[in-house]
């Protein structure tokens, strides 16, 4: 890498700004980084930092000696177009970062993204950002994050619509975790715990304890831990407040749908995976 992963945050509009290739800069390769997510052969997904690299690059290094066009007086649209991280090395393995031409909206010619897009690249590295997905969830079938919405929504229901009446066969079970700073914050974020397909008799029985769920009760309580329910053949998502509140919350076709849970219906829940 020409730095550590920390020197390809900037802005994709950053070379705009930046000095132009120097006169006596006689490039023969570019270095092209980007993040990109990739899958693991063991399961799971990380977020990884790509280095590419060209060796033919006289179409790119010619952009990179154009002028900017005048601006225009017409309008212009309002999108952000920016061009990827990229360097330029010479024989002697000096790299400069050069400035892009602009034209007459003042975005990156699109000589040079034409380039950019074209060039015949080879990663020669790859450096892990952060995990997106584990193993475990990915093997599970559940997402790595999931927000925590019984108790915005609770908040918010002013009437219900519908029955509560959860598909009756396939559903898949994710329980999440939400940290302590998550908690009560508007939008909590729930992180992957444990997860699977439950059997026929065990979602056939808990699906049974819901229905005998009595109405909600008054609670400002926030949620360390909740349960989502999938179907795998279609159907409305249910939600389990694991603690806290203990909330109940079927998003069936015609709306959110509320029931009181218990602590016998939670533990069942947290022990069905």
């Amino acid at each position: 890498m020409l730095g550590t992963a920390t020197h390809f945050d900037a802005s994709p509009t950053e070379q705009l700004a930046m000095p132009w290739l120097p006169a006596g800069f006689t490039p023969v390769a570019a270095v092209v980084c980007a993040r990109a997510p990739q899958q693991r052969a063991g399961g799971g997904e990380d977020l990884v930092l790509l280095e590419k690299r060209a060796t033919s690059v006289a179409r790119l290094t010619e952009t990179l000696r154009l002028d900017d066009q005048p601006p225009t007086n017409d309008p212009c649209t309002a999108d952000l177009v920016g061009v990827v991280w990229f360097a330029m090395l010479d024989a002697g393995g000096r790299w400069v970062r050069p400035g892009v031409a602009t034209d007459v909206c003042g975005k990156p010619r699109i000589e040079v993204r034409d380039a950019l897009d074209q060039l015949d690249t080879t990663t020669v590295a790859t450096t892990v950002l952060a995990e997106i997905e584990s193993a475990e969830a990915a093997k599970a079938g559940c997402s790595q994050g999931w927000g925590e919405i019984v108790g915005v929504s609770a908040a918010e229901q002013r009437s219900e619509k519908g029955a509560f009446d959860p598909p009756t066969a396939g559903m898949r079970l994710c329980i999440y975790t939400v940290p302590a700073s998550e908690q009560g914050s508007g939008k909590p974020a729930g992180s992957f715990e444990r997860g699977g397909v439950l059997t026929a008799q065990a979602w056939t029985d808990l699906r049974r304890r819901m229905l005998d769920a009595g109405p909600i009760v008054p609670c400002t309580a926030h949620a360390g831990r909740f349960a989502v329910f999938r179907p795998t053949g279609g159907g409305g998502d249910v939600y389990l407040e694991l603690d806290g509140c203990r909330r109940l919350m079927f998003d069936g076709p015609a709306g959110s749908v509320f029931r009181q849970a218990d602590a016998a219906l939670t533990d069942r829940v947290s022990a069905a995976v």
